[in-house]
């Protein structure tokens, strides 16, 4: 069962909505950020809140109060009450304000197991607007059916050299040659679990992996502030790591998991 607050009163999620001539319904310009709950506390609501407030600035919504989504947060999560939520904030240039919650499965310490396809060109460096995660989802949406028609569970995102950036809806991690390595924030997400983990990790070198670098990985994953550590056990059809989670990977999903809420 859901629990909705638009712009600061709880709602019927069955009839809430959003006005059709909102910035948001009309050309998908909002801000969503998405974030993991357990018993009214969200994991990382700081990093989660600086990063939404960081876009708000960035963006110029300047009728936006981050004090009421805030307000919104705490009253959406009391109503929703204990147990793993998913949390989605949504915001609009307009001031408005949606908070959803839903409940969701535990946060595993073990990694899940993920097959993944390259998407080459689906990483453009210089395109700062992909630093924001902004309601407007159509490349991410692209890249999910490209997914989905291969029989795959995400997509890892190549620049024009053959570089990884990210994956789809989560950050994207390449052991190699005895280095971790994640590509630097410009054109992607700067993700709250990319950053858990490198504050986690400090061993973690921000390089962009290049081809050669991903190809011959004896391990690659994925993490989400939401579904956590997922090991990448296949690219493209090939083989990573035995098709097994690496050390490195099952340390990434125990740490992130033992990672206490704030």
């Amino acid at each position: 069962m859901s629990v909705v607050c638009l712009n600061g009163e709880l709602v019927d999620p069955a009839a809430a909505t959003v006005p059709a001539d909102d910035p948001l319904a009309r050309a998908g310009d909002g801000l969503i950020e998405t974030m993991r709950a357990r018993d009214g506390a969200v994991r990382a609501r700081t990093r989660h809140m600086a990063r939404l407030a960081g876009s708000v600035a960035a963006l110029g919504y300047a009728a936006l109060d981050m004090a009421l989504v805030e307000r919104d947060l705490d009253r959406v999560l009391a109503a929703a009450g204990p147990g793993d939520l998913r949390v989605r904030t949504c915001v609009s240039p307009s001031g408005l304000r949606w908070t959803e919650a839903v409940p969701t499965s535990a946060l595993s310490p073990a990694p899940r197991l993920v097959t993944a396809m390259t998407v080459p060109g689906g990483w453009v460096p210089s395109w700062w607007p992909a630093q924001h995660k902004t309601a407007s989802r159509a490349h991410h949406a692209h890249s999910a059916r490209l997914v989905r028609a291969a029989g795959m569970d995400t997509a890892l995102l190549l620049d024009g050299a053959g570089r990884m950036g990210e994956a789809l809806h989560a950050s994207v991690f390449v052991v190699s040659d005895g280095e971790t390595l994640t590509a630097p924030v410009r054109g992607i997400l700067p993700g709250v679990g990319r950053a858990l983990v490198r504050e986690l990790m400090p061993e973690v070198v921000e390089r962009a992996a290049d081809r050669e670098a991903w190809q011959r990985a004896s391990e690659v994953f994925v993490v989400s502030a939401l579904a956590g550590v997922g090991a990448v056990v296949a690219i493209d059809d090939a083989e990573v790591g035995g098709g097994t989670p690496g050390p490195v990977t099952r340390r990434a999903a125990g740490l992130f998991a033992a990672h206490s809420p704030g």
